[in-house]
């Protein structure tokens, strides 16, 4: 006997937008960060989240930029930024790609790839020629886009692998 089994997977269109376009997702995004990081400093008072996406959105500076990840109905499915000296103490890594996140629901759609893509972009249109970003479980995933693991540190915490992206 033979089985035939067909398969349909629902394509999901996803719009990257900065914050400045979909301000209104700040509240839902700083609940799902606190819900999924909640357990490390920055991530622990819902308070200083909001406070950290409001501050972006009223910079009036190059960087930081965030941008969120909308599907076709507008709702919220990420958010990633482009930011400087994200660890401070380390005065030659200044770009970072940092806040990767995808609501858990939405995880597999592409749009964690998409608001990458949308940092490494934005990264190159400013003529910076290194990214780094760290990360405590993600290496095998960033290391299949070219980033290079450099260094690991204990940063809020936990022990993190930082990488690196040459842009040019």
């Amino acid at each position: 006997m033979l089985f035939f089994y067909l398969f349909f997977f629902e394509f999901m269109t996803v719009t990257i937008k900065p914050l400045t376009e979909c301000s209104r997702h700040i509240d839902e995004l700083a609940q799902a960060l606190h819900t999924e990081w909640h357990d490390f400093a920055p991530w622990s008072n819902m308070e200083k989240i909001l406070d950290r996406y409001r501050n972006a959105l009223a910079c009036k500076s190059v960087l930081p930029k965030v941008w969120m990840a909308e599907d076709a109905e507008g709702h919220l499915l990420g958010s990633a930024s482009l930011k400087e000296y994200d660890l401070k103490h380390h005065e030659a890594e200044r770009y970072w790609l940092g806040d990767v996140f995808v609501l858990p629901e939405h995880r597999g759609c592409g749009a964690g790839g998409a608001l990458v893509d949308t940092c490494i972009a934005a990264a190159r249109e400013l003529s910076i020629d290194k990214l780094y970003l760290y990360t405590p479980d993600m290496q095998a995933l960033y290391a299949r886009y070219g980033w290079q693991e450099t260094d690991k540190r204990e940063v809020n915490g936990e022990t993190v692998s930082i990488m690196v992206l040459a842009l040019r």
